[in-house]
């Protein structure tokens, strides 16, 4: 047993033992200590050694009582796993697809699109009231003369992510999505100031995460893109009645990325402490799923280079290959047979801890003209999903998972020689 200095501390004191070989001493004289107590009866009264040493073998049977408890396997964490709620997976949005999410000129270039009322998305000044009411409730925006500008130069050769220009007002924007907030913004102010010609004068600090006000900022207002989006996200319905529907889809879009962003996980609390407190147990889980999936593959290969395709006469070429579940325990031995021009067949061997099977898949044409082939061929299927998938289903359709390679094999080349014969019709 392995006892930290922390344990030690709190189970023994320090004081209690001169030095580590003392307490080693003490260790095994503890795991003896039911041979000791034994011999105790020898003595007409207890030595006073022992009565030194008892107290500090009952603490140390504590100990190892206490961290057997603590390291008790937990023997129902795949039947706490069955309570947990469905896992809502986070459907990938088209921004994240494409890999734009983390670009913040191509957000900033989405923003001068729609912060312009002008643009064809026909939301009007949605995003610009969305915008106004957060730096300040006063503020009218004014669809007729608004102007957005992308990377506006200062004297200084600095660049402005956005500025947003009417008759009445003049709002500058640096746009932040995860760099931190290091730039120059008094030099964007002073460009500001004398670009401003009497207006009114705002400025805003879009972020991911919320910067605090500071000195430095000289004046940019700190928004955060959660309460911004909030904005946009209440007054969508009352602008989006002439809203263009393809622009309507992107602005969607672009809120769902912007929100799956700012989320820190997509795995939920409970979730999450259910991996937490099985954390050991689900390790060791995979370790042995680890172990069954590199069999599975041993056996596959196993299985591929035992058939030789040659030995099997048929006019069209047969490809083959593997392939493997990323989610699923499952292998597979796949080949792809040309019954006709436009009809392809793929028969896959497939091997689960369940044991092997085969399956027929339509990789061209239709999958009705596939089952009728089979059929003709007096190989027994029935539909498995809507995924087009054709079950085997005759009287050798199952293989135990232990089978030897060399039955198997038989198996698998007895089914691709039904699968290429020809068929003869009967004579009329």
């Amino acid at each position: 047993m392995v006892m930290s200095e922390q344990d030690r501390e709190f189970w023994f004191g320090y004081n209690e033992f001169a030095d580590d070989a003392e307490f080693r001493v003490f260790q095994a004289w503890a795991y003896n200590g039911s041979c000791i107590q034994q011999r105790m009866g020898l003595f007409e009264s207890p030595p006073a050694w022992w009565e030194i040493l008892k107290p500090k073998i009952d603490r140390l049977k504590n100990y190892q009582q206490a961290n057997i408890e603590l390291r008790k396997p937990t023997d129902n964490f795949l039947s706490e796993l069955k309570k947990l709620p469905p896992l809502q997976r986070r459907q990938q949005t088209f921004m994240e697809i494409a890999g734009y999410p983390h670009f913040e000129n191509s957000c900033s270039n989405i923003l001068q699109f729609y912060l312009n009322p002008n643009n064809e998305h026909g939301f009007g000044t949605l995003l610009l009231d969305s915008l106004a009411t957060l730096i300040n409730a006063d503020l009218v925006t004014d669809e007729q003369s608004i102007e957005v500008r992308r990377e506006e130069l200062t004297a200084r050769r600095n660049r402005l992510d956005l500025i947003v220009e009417s008759n009445n007002y003049i709002i500058g924007i640096e746009n932040k999505l995860f760099a931190k907030a290091y730039n120059p913004f008094c030099d964007y102010s002073r460009h500001l100031e004398s670009s401003s010609k009497g207006r009114q004068i705002y400025k805003v600090l879009l972020s991911l995460r919320l910067e605090q006000p500071s000195p430095e900022l000289c004046g940019f207002q700190p928004i955060g893109y959660d309460l911004f989006l909030q904005e946009i996200s209440t007054k969508f319905d009352a602008y989006a009645q002439n809203a263009n529907e393809q622009h309507t889809i992107f602005l969607q879009d672009f809120i769902q990325t912007m929100q799956n962003l700012q989320s820190p996980t997509s795995i939920d609390p409970q979730r999450l402490e259910y991996f937490r407190n099985n954390h050991q147990e689900i390790t060791t889980l995979l370790g042995e799923v680890d172990e069954l999936r590199k069999d599975m593959r041993r056996k596959i290969k196993q299985l591929e280079q035992t058939i030789d395709l040659k030995d099997i006469s048929y006019s069209s070429s047969i490809e083959s290959g593997l392939w493997k579940s990323s989610t699923d325990l499952i292998d597979v031995l796949w080949y792809i047979i040309q019954i006709e021009n436009s009809l392809w067949l793929q028969l896959d061997v497939c091997l689960t801890p369940i044991g092997w099977k085969m399956q027929f898949w339509s990789r061209k044409g239709d999958r009705m003209k596939i089952k009728q082939h089979l059929q003709e061929l007096n190989i027994d299927v029935e539909p498995y999903d809507k995924n087009s998938r054709l079950i085997y289903k005759g009287k050798d359709k199952d293989r135990a998972y232990n089978m030897d390679i060399e039955s198997v094999t038989t198996w698998t080349i007895d089914m691709l020689r039904r699968l290429t014969n020809p068929i003869i019709l009967p004579e009329s």
